[in-house]
């Protein structure tokens, strides 16, 4: 049976299954995190549902501890490896179907996690099967998928799986990117951001509570601060809040609440979306008002207002291959007596983690933040006349006939530079538009066609 009949036949149940998983919301949730579920009871089942399958289909399969999961298609020494993720982002606001709950229309499928990375995922699984039932797989080889359950947040999940294999693929692509491929990332760092100033005695509005965003990683679509208003000074307050533009104020039991309305995008690409939360301190901030946090407010302004690529901190470096560093802050927290701000950089390829790290603090602490650390992960290069790159692109470029589009440079942070060998190839084509991260995320059925075709022919090349 050749590629195109064996899609034919399983089209349908591959979308099936991919509606089972898109149904479970696989958010990372550690206030149902337990034993064998880490990062919370969805996430942990969401996984569990796909080795599940994975084993039905006679694959080997290995849960470990909830972190991430194995699938392995035979017993050879020559690996080749598949790197995808079951975890999602929040679905956010601004859908027009239900976010978990595959809704097939106009011939695309929506859901959250339908193209990053559900999609991929159940793709790469009936790669496999086809290599399976085709008796394609050498003697001396296998294959294996490998599933993360934490790479929307923090990437423990690939920490612990390298930490516990037995052994690491000898070559690898992670569908978790861009056709034709992406051999170059920009280095990356996750920190928080502490302000711990005191309060203006003299202020006319007292900031009692301030959230926003729902991760470091993606631009907040919401932010609201409660406003406590003294009597004396009510009317100038809300005069003056209610001529930005930006701003909505409503009252609530006293008090008034103040919100921003943003756009969800992915943090590598903030100019794509509208970060609620700049939108919001950089409004409270013009709105002439004196409030008793107001010595953030300006510290905020300094160090970040409403620019996108750290041109306030002397950190908008950039170089020719990766193009000029992001920065992100994708949630804020009004803890007791300190501010927390989860933010995310995006640095180019040919910059040092130590000069941008030395760089960012500079121009925080001089704000008056405290940087804390998360999780840094440097750039990753792959020379375009390496073996990998070079069978991967013959594999697009023979299913797809597209000749115009090479590899490039993104500043998306995959599971490539997390074992030795590995790119990121797939799952968006060139000219389709990116909706990971965003509200209505959805992949088409032509792509999904088109992506297992590519990913079959890839797994063809690399068990040569």
């Amino acid at each position: 049976m050749n590629r195109r009949m064996f899609l034919a036949k399983n089209l349908d149940r591959m979308i099936e299954e991919l509606g089972r998983i898109v149904a479970i919301p696989s958010v990372l949730d550690q206030g149902s995190a337990g034993a064998g579920r880490p990062f919370g009871r969805d996430v942990g089942l969401a996984l569990e549902t796909f080795l599940t399958l994975a084993d039905q289909m006679g694959m080997d399969t290995v849960n470990y501890d909830g972190y991430a999961g194995e699938v392995t298609l035979g017993h050879g020494e020559h690996m080749v490896g598949i790197l995808c993720h079951i975890d999602v982002v929040a679905a956010g606001q601004g859908w027009n179907t239900p976010p978990f709950q595959l809704i097939r229309k106009d011939d695309a499928l929506y859901g959250r996690g339908s193209s990053d990375d559900k999609g991929p995922l159940i793709s790469s699984l009936y790669a496999m099967k086809y290599i399976q039932e085709q008796g394609l797989l050498p003697a001396d080889s296998s294959i294996r998928l490998i599933v993360g359950a934490d790479e929307e947040e923090e990437l423990r999940c690939i920490d612990y799986y390298v930490k516990h294999a037995s052994r690491l693929p000898d070559v690898s692509f992670v569908p978790d990117g861009y056709f034709p491929l992406v051999n170059c990332e920009k280095g990356l760092i996750d920190f928080d951001l502490i302000w711990k100033g005191q309060k203006r005695p003299d202020a006319q509005a007292c900031i009692v509570s301030l959230s926003g965003g729902a991760g470091r990683n993606l631009t907040a679509d919401s932010a609201q601060c409660r406003l406590s208003v003294f009597e004396k000074d009510e009317k100038f307050v809300l005069d003056r809040l209610k001529a930005v533009e930006e701003l909505s104020i409503s009252p609530d039991q006293g008090d008034f609440v103040v919100e921003t309305k943003g756009v969800a995008a992915h943090a590598m690409q903030p100019e794509k979306g509208k970060n609620a939360i700049n939108l919001l301190l950089h409004g409270l901030k013009r709105s002439g008002v004196l409030f008793d946090r107001q010595d953030f407010l300006n510290a905020y302004e300094q160090a970040i207002g409403i620019d996108l690529n750290g041109q306030r901190l002397g950190c908008d470096f950039q170089d020719e291959r990766s193009g000029i560093l992001t920065l992100n802050v994708g949630v804020i927290q009004l803890e007791e007596a300190q501010i927390r701000l989860k933010a995310n950089t995006r640095y180019p390829a040919s910059f040092s983690y130590e000069k941008i790290r030395s760089s960012l603090i500079a121009g925080l602490e001089k704000a008056g933040f405290e940087y804390q650390e998360c999780l840094s992960m440097p750039p990753l290069d792959i020379p375009r006349d390496s073996p990998l790159v070079r069978k991967l692109m013959e594999s697009y470029q023979e299913v797809t006939g597209d000749r115009e589009h090479d590899a490039f440079s993104i500043g998306g942070a995959t599971y490539a530079r997390s074992i030795p060998n590995a790119v990121s190839f797939g799952p968006l084509f060139p000219g389709e538009t990116e909706l990971a991260h965003e509200a209505n995320e959805c992949l088409s059925v032509q792509s999904l066609e088109r992506m297992t075709e590519i990913y079959i022919s890839a797994l063809e090349k690399l068990l040569e």
